[in-house]
């Protein structure tokens, strides 16, 4: 299966991949780039729901950082080194680790939003 075709019992890793792969660097860049200055520009002015932001952000920010690692790791480049590979899965798995628990932040948060304090 190439990278822009998915099979419909795709797993949610496999369909990452594939977005990974076919996903233009330029397009992962604004995500990274954009990810970051949303979550610093949330952080700094600390509107209401800042925290969705900020988590919603590093979403978007890790999501690039973790495509990036991916293609590198896919490529199968075997003129870098070996400290260069192993330096590549560990922000691959650090992004990964780092984009699972902001996605949970950013559920918890938006929740919290929604709720307010109807519960109190």
């Amino acid at each position: 299966m190439g990278p822009t075709t998915m099979d419909s019992n795709a797993r949610l890793s496999e369909l990452l991949h594939s977005r990974a792969l076919a996903t233009a660097p330029r397009r992962l860049l604004l995500d990274l780039a954009g990810g970051t200055v949303v979550t610093a520009a949330a952080l700094w002015l600390r509107p209401k729901g800042w925290m969705a932001l900020v988590s919603a952000g590093l979403c978007f920010a890790l999501y690039g950082l973790w495509a990036f690692s991916e293609r590198y790791l896919a490529a199968d480049d075997w003129t870098s080194s070996a400290r260069v590979r192993l330096g590549m899965r560990i922000v691959h798995m650090a992004a990964s680790g780092m984009g699972l628990v902001a996605l949970v932040s950013l559920l918890f948060s938006l929740l919290g939003l929604t709720l307010g304090t109807w519960i109190s």
